[in-house]
C-alpha cells in the first residue's frame, strides 16, 4: 500500500484528505506539519507522494517559518535520486498563480482548494503516481 504524506495546517482539511485517500483511494496516509519528521520520512524512501498546503502557519525549519513552496524545495533536495511527486494544494487561485507556484516550488501539480469531491483528489494522486 502506497504511503501519502499530507502537510496541511487546517485540521479539517487534513482529515478530509486522510479519509478520501484512505477510504476512496486505499492509501496509507501520514499527516504532519513537523518539517524534521517530513524530511526524515522522505529520506527513508517510504513516501510515494506528498501533498503540500502552500500557506503553512505552523511549520518551521531551523527556527525559520517554512511555507509549502520552501518545503517542496527541501523535499526535492532530500529525495535525491528517487523522484517524489509533489502536489500543491492551495486556495491561491488567481490567474497566473498555478505557473508561478509550480515554478517557485518545483512541485509537479497544483490543485485548487476547496476540494469537495474525494474522487477529484484521488484521481489527481493516481495521475501523479502513474496509475
Amino acid at each position: 500500500m502506497a504511503q501519502i504524506l499530507v502537510v496541511e495546517d487546517n485540521p479539517l482539511v487534513a482529515k478530509f484528505y486522510r479519509l478520501a485517500l484512505e477510504r476512496v483511494g486505499g492509501y496509507q496516509v501520514v499527516c504532519s506539519e513537523d518539517v524534521e519528521e517530513i524530511l526524515h520520512l522522505v529520506s527513508e524512501g517510504g513516501v510515494a507522494l506528498a501533498i503540500l498546503d502552500v500557506s503553512l502557519r505552523n511549520s518551521r525549519h531551523r527556527g525559520q517559518p517554512v511555507d509549502g513552496l520552501e518545503l517542496a524545495r527541501l523535499i526535492r533536495a532530500r529525495a535525491g535520486e528517487r523522484p517524489l511527486p509533489i502536489l500543491l494544494a492551495t486556495a491561491h487561485a488567481m490567474e497566473g498563480d498555478r505557473q508561478r507556484l509550480l515554478a517557485a516550488s518545483g512541485a509537479d501539480a497544483y490543485l485548487e482548494k476547496p476540494i469537495y469531491d474525494p474522487q477529484v483528489l484521488v484521481a489527481k494522486v493516481e495521475e501523479l503516481m502513474g496509475k
